[in-house]
Parts: C-alpha cells; sequence; structure tokens
C-alpha cells in the first residue's frame, strides 16, 4: 500500500489509486482483447495494433522503424512480429527505394480481410470493457484527461 512521506517514498494514497487502477484496467482490456481476438481471427493483440496501423497509415505501408515507434515495440521485437505476420501473407515487407538499408511493411490484401474481420470483435470488447460502462459525459471526460496525459490538443467530441 501506499504512504505518504516527506521524502517522496512512497505514492500517496490518490497517487496509488489511480496508477493501479490504470495499469489493472489496461492490463484487464488488453488481456480480454488478446483472448478474443486470438480465438475468433488467430491474431493477438500486438498482431491487431500493427494492422490497423499500416491500414491507417499512407498508401497502407510504413518504415520498420516507423511502425516499432507507432505500436510500441522495439526494433527486435516488430521484426519478430513482422516476421509471423507476414508467413501469414497479412504484411509484405520490401525494401525502401530511397534507402535500401530501410525496410517497407505493407499490409496485403489477406492483412485487409483479416483486420476487416476482427474489427467487431476488437470493437465488441472495446464496448463491453469501456464505453458501455461510462456516460456519455464520463466518456469525453477520459478522453480530456487522456488527451492532457498524453499531452494532446483535445479533440472535438
Amino acid at each position: 500500500m501506499s504512504r505518504k512521506n516527506p521524502e517522496n517514498e512512497y505514492l500517496t494514497d490518490a497517487e496509488y489509486h489511480a496508477w493501479d487502477g490504470c495499469l489493472s484496467f489496461t492490463d484487464r482490456v488488453t488481456r480480454a482483447l488478446d483472448e478474443a481476438l486470438r480465438g475468433k481471427h488467430r491474431i493477438t493483440v500486438k498482431e491487431f495494433d500493427v494492422l490497423i496501423t499500416l491500414y491507417n497509415a499512407p498508401e497502407g505501408r510504413l518504415r520498420m522503424t516507423e511502425l516499432a515507434e507507432r505500436v510500441l515495440l522495439s526494433p527486435s521485437g516488430v521484426t519478430h512480429l513482422v516476421t509471423r505476420l507476414e508467413r501469414d501473407r497479412l504484411v509484405q515487407r520490401s525494401a525502401a527505394e530511397d534507402d535500401r538499408r530501410s525496410f517497407l511493411v505493407a499490409l496485403t490484401a489477406d492483412g485487409r480481410r483479416r483486420l476487416r474481420e476482427a474489427r467487431p470483435t476488437h470493437n465488441d470488447v472495446v464496448r463491453a470493457r469501456l464505453t458501455e460502462q461510462l456516460t456519455a459525459p464520463q466518456l469525453a471526460s477520459l478522453g480530456a484527461l487522456f488527451d492532457k496525459l498524453l499531452r494532446r490538443p483535445s479533440s472535438a467530441r
């Protein structure tokens, strides 16, 4: 548990409660997403993240380094993940024309299809675990809090 002390050795009760809630909620939702996506679509939540990130990228492709940054993986972690997705024909890797040392990853037709099939499952879990648990004003407030914490400009909701 937390304690308040002058040396800031421990988090205050309020700090601990907020931090623990954030970690616990994220862990539970991520596990639920992973379980649902694996069970119904044979992809992990991280693989879904790569597919949706590529789908939203210009021309449906990104440099490996950009992809790693966007999906919060190390360069080696994204390399292993892309290798698995490439094996399943969901993405395709190619050398960048402007810099032959860099590689681009693109979403394939099979990747688009798998993403389209998995999206409703993803959205169902997010709604069941988050959006349906909150009122519209609570959801807007939560979004605004995350904008502040992530230092993003507030988006119109």
